[in-house]
């Protein structure tokens, strides 16, 4: 089945002949010469796929069929090459919300009196599953283990007794002459037995009035910020002290750091973390470097209710590892966040 004439001319003519990726603003229709006609250079692409091993072709059909109105978007050439590429990142939400905008964008340009004129506002009701980023905990530590330490702090790693268990961290902390820590410092074979003394060690539980203590209650948030620490550090990410974030480095100076992962649809695939970007029509390096960065705090809404908030972030530096300053780098990092959609946090939170 194709795209019938009609179907064709609503596409043009809600898009204003221009192409629907944000910020391209690419005229579609070239004007005639002395010699020639006008030339059509937009190309109607599907958001999803007309077969299943096309791009998005596994997903849902907006308006059920494959070549309507509600499944096509108009976009010039290098665009529609874009989304058909990069179908991970172009998904058939994030390409119906670039629809949405720019039909609303090209009659609010028609005059005041068109602003809305045509546009299919809900009338009713509307269900629809809000994403957060700020994320339920379902367990904690109870107890908090705590032992008079005569050792100073920048010695005590090297007389840790490190398990051979990838998965046990050690966060600690040493206030007023006290370590306190997560793991059981009462038991003979804990890590700090050459440290704390397991017989004068002592525990609290933390459901008592412990986190009622604001001091205490800041202890615990710090043990439990140190453990993320080392989860992140597993990762293969770096702390931000100054900015309190977590961010991505090049294993190498001058070379791009790629991961992999798997996607909001379950896809694995890969991702760049940190690179130096480059302008567009030349290819050439631009002068500074661009890293994934999150903030990960944690919140207490009740005595026992906690919840992780994760804020994705940007990170710049000239170099990939010397941190830029200034006012560029707010600018910049400003320019991102106004270009993600509301999928984009979805997809960079879930990443």
């Amino acid at each position: 089945m194709a795209i019938d004439a009609r179907t064709r001319q609503i596409l043009w003519g809600k898009a204003g002949a221009i192409c629907a990726f944000p910020n391209c603003n690419r005229p579609l229709i070239r004007d005639a010469t002395l010699d020639d006609r006008e030339v059509l250079v937009g190309e109607i692409a599907h958001i999803v796929a007309q077969s299943q091993g096309g791009p998005r072709g596994n997903a849902k059909v907006p308006g059920g069929n494959i070549d309507a109105y509600e499944n096509l978007i108009l976009l010039c050439h290098e665009h529609h090459e874009l989304v058909d590429q990069q179908y991970h990142t172009y998904s058939v939400e994030r390409l119906l919300q670039f629809k949405a905008d720019h039909e609303e964008w090209v009659l609010s340009r028609l005059s005041k009196h068109q602003e809305f004129e045509g546009l299919h506002r809900p009338e009713k009701l509307v269900t629809e599953t809000v994403f957060s980023t700020l994320l339920p905990i379902s367990q904690l530590p109870d107890y908090v283990y705590f032992g008079e330490c005569t050792v100073p702090e920048t010695e005590v790693k090297s007389l840790i007794k490190w398990p051979n268990e990838q998965r046990i961290y050690i966060p600690f902390i040493i206030r007023s002459g006290q370590l306190y820590a997560f793991n059981n410092l009462a038991n003979y074979d804990s890590p700090f037995a050459s440290i704390i003394d397991p017989i004068a060690a002592k525990r609290r539980n933390v459901s008592d009035d412990w986190l009622d203590k604001p001091e205490q209650a800041r202890w615990y948030v710090e043990l439990l910020n140190r453990t993320v620490n080392k989860i992140t550090g597993r990762l293969g990410l770096k702390l931000d002290k100054e900015h309190h974030r977590y961010y991505f480095e090049p294993d190498e100076l001058g070379k791009d750091k790629r991961i992999s992962y798997q996607t909001v649809s379950g896809i694995t695939s890969k991702r760049s973390v940190a690179w130096n970007p480059r302008f567009r029509h030349s290819g050439e390096p631009k002068n500074y470097w661009e890293h994934l960065a999150v903030s990960l705090r944690f919140h207490r809404f009740e005595q026992r209710s906690w919840g992780i908030s994760i804020r994705p972030e940007r990170r710049f530096t000239s170099d990939g590892f010397i941190p830029l300053e200034g006012k560029s780098t707010g600018k910049k990092s400003t320019k991102r966040k106004s270009k993600m959609y509301n999928f984009d946090i979805l997809q960079e939170v879930q990443f």
